[in-house]
């Protein structure tokens, strides 16, 4: 599309604010975020790549798990939505209703997932961790990284010694 055409019809439409939104944008190079590449050690993995390596290894062993999407920014208007049909916050990120075999006494397995290095638990975390042990006889744990939430499984007996990926 040449400028003139381009001009001729902006003048068509007024100032021009509404088609100057259809027109592609010119490339200048600035702007544009840069994604922050893929860590390769899981000891550098974010809170969101720990979960999803750790939902993979939960579906191969077809275990009766669930996680409550809590993280992430919401405007107004959908997060009174989500707390009007009961989202709390501070749910672990893992709940797991198969028994666990190594707690047969447990009934059901919370998962607060943090990463490696600078995950902290928040006061409502740490809240609804103890209610759920306490209250309501689960197992709870704060799993620090991938290989200590493998390690965790292991020790509930979803997972055998040495086992990493759930088959």
């Amino acid at each position: 599309m040449s400028e003139d055409h381009k001009n001729r019809i902006k003048l068509a439409l007024g100032r021009g604010r509404y088609y100057d939104r259809l027109l592609p944008k010119e490339s200048t190079g600035k702007g544009k975020r840069k994604s922050k590449p893929r860590a390769k050690d899981p000891a550098e993995w974010t809170e969101r790549q720990i979960q999803a390596a750790v939902a993979i290894v939960l579906d191969k062993l077809n275990l009766v798990w669930f996680h409550v999407p809590n993280e992430g920014k919401r405007n107004v208007i959908a997060g009174n939505r989500l707390k009007a049909q009961g989202l709390k916050a501070g749910v672990p990120d893992l709940i797991i209703a198969s028994p666990a075999p190594n707690f047969p006494d447990a009934r059901g397995v919370g998962i607060e997932l943090k990463r490696s290095k600078g995950g902290r638990v928040s006061e409502r975390q740490r809240d609804w961790l103890y209610k759920l042990d306490k209250e309501c006889g689960w197992y709870t744990i704060v799993c620090e990284g991938y290989d200590a939430t493998l390690a965790t499984l292991e020790g509930l007996g979803f997972l055998t010694p040495g086992e990493k990926n759930g088959r």
